[in-house]
């Protein structure tokens, strides 16, 4: 999927504000093709996950049971972010 830079910052923008309780990466590809992401491939979805992180608005979150199943949460930096552009 070839996303324009305003379509990325959406995505963005919405992977942040779906993670504000700890969301499992195939959990959070269906809630975004579901918002109109309908083509979003797993592997792009991973490196926009990793951009996130990178820039400290996404953290990794393991869970007590299954600590080899990677969740993602928005820290507080990426909640911020959201309220500053009026989105939570």
């Amino acid at each position: 999927m070839n996303l324009t830079p305003i379509q990325r910052e959406q995505l963005r923008f919405a992977i942040l504000r779906l993670c504000f309780d700890p969301l499992r990466p195939a959990l959070l590809l269906a809630y975004l093709r579901s918002e109109g992401f309908k083509s979003l491939a797993a592997e792009q979805l991973d490196l926009e996950i990793t951009y996130l992180a990178d820039k400290e608005l996404l953290t990794s979150a393991h869970g007590p049971v299954s600590p080899e199943l990677k969740h993602w949460r928005t820290t507080a930096t990426g909640r911020d972010t959201l309220a500053q552009q009026g989105i939570a």
